[in-house]
Parts: structure tokens; sequence; C-alpha cells
């Protein structure tokens, strides 16, 4: 399923979003530009972490310096038009619900918060953990609770037919989240090039905001 645009909420201009995704359009072009230079200047894995607080391996703020670029990085064109599409559906509306200084605030924590939900369940791998994927999806869970009628007009790939409907959003953010977890879980006890649980910590992170600024503000 690849989201095309929320069909319920008034479209506009998304200051936050909108910067976010040029500064990731930024940063892929450094990348293309230095090539594996840039993995090598800003790599961060899960055995940093590790390795920082065992053995007081590097500094604080390099790490998480690293961690923060890591979240505007992406491998490769799939990977970026991915995240971009996701982005561009869900994070207007998140961020008209939350106001400019919130979003920004909230996105750049989330980046954060997945990278540790990923390190908690794989402390020791040292594979780079990059793309804006966890913060998305705290974006997403957030999206789920602050806009829980909403649609979104999807493309379907059936086996030889694509088919362009309009789902309710909370039928495609499970769905979504389900193929997270099982991947997750499949991946618990294997190397796996894909973070799944950035994916479910950010997505949680989201619910929690959205149920407290929903419920509680």
């Amino acid at each position: 399923m690849i989201p095309v645009r929320d069909t319920t909420v008034a479209r506009g201009f998304a200051p936050v979003t909108s910067c976010l995704i040029l500064l990731i359009l930024a940063m892929f072009i450094e990348e293309l530009r230095l090539g594996e230079q840039v993995f090598h200047l800003f790599k961060s894995s899960p055995i940093d972490i590790y390795q920082y607080l065992v053995n007081g391996t590097g500094t604080f703020f390099g790490i998480h310096g690293a961690i923060l670029v890591s979240g505007f990085m992406h491998a490769g064109y799939v990977h970026l038009i991915g995240n971009l599409i996701f982005l561009t559906v869900f994070g207007p509306p998140v961020e008209k619900s939350l106001g400019v200084i919130r979003f920004a605030i909230f996105y750049l924590v989330a980046i954060f918060v997945a990278f540790y939900a990923h390190a908690l369940v794989h402390p020791l791998s040292d594979a780079p953990v990059v793309g804006a994927s966890g913060a998305i999806a705290a974006i997403m869970g957030a999206y789920l609770i602050l806009n829980p009628r909403g649609r979104i007009l999807t493309i379907i790939f059936l086996i030889f037919l694509i088919e362009v409907v309009e789902i309710p959003s909370v039928i495609f953010i499970l769905v979504w989240f389900a193929i997270q977890g099982a991947s997750g879980y499949l991946s618990i006890h294997q190397q796996s090039s894909v973070a799944w649980f950035s994916h479910i910590g950010g997505f949680l992170m989201g619910l929690s905001l959205g149920i407290h600024h929903r419920w509680f503000k």
C-alpha cells in the first residue's frame, strides 16, 4: 500500500514538514556527493551506546549528534522516496494539530526514541541505523489518535491490477503496524537490514503523545 494523500484534512502549507523534506533531500544530495564517506562521518549504531556505557568509548554529544544526523540520512532512492511519501501524507495533519514548535520538537525527539527502541532489542548490533522511518512512524502513531476518522487515498498493488482507493486511516495504519510488528518479531534473533523496532518504538511514542495531546492538554 502506498499512501497518496489525506482526503479529510484541509490541505495547506506545513512549514516544519516542508523544512524536514528539504533537509532530508539536502542530506541525500550530500550523501551522493561524498559517497560512503558520509556514513563513516555520521555512523550511529546500538553498539556505540553499549560501548559508551560499558567502556566509556566516544562522547555523549558525539554519539547523539550522529544519531540526529543519521535520522536525516537514507540508504538509497527507494528508502528516501518511501519515507518522503509517508512524511508528506501524515506530517501536515499532525503538524496542524500540534502546532509548529511542538511538532518540530516532537519529530526531533522521535529520532532518538526510535533509535533507542531498536538499541534495546539489538544492543550489540554494529549495523548503522539511518533514515527517517522511526520519526515518521511516530507521526503515524500521533495521526491515528488525532485524526481517527481520517481517510487515506491509497495505491494498492494486486496481482495484475493497480487500484486507487480510499481507506480509513485506522485500517491503513493498523495494517502497517501489524506488518512492522510481525517483521520485528521475526528479526529478534537475527540481523536485519531494517530497524523494525525503531518503527515500533516511534509509533508507540506517537500514540502516547497523541493521547496526551487529545485528552490531557
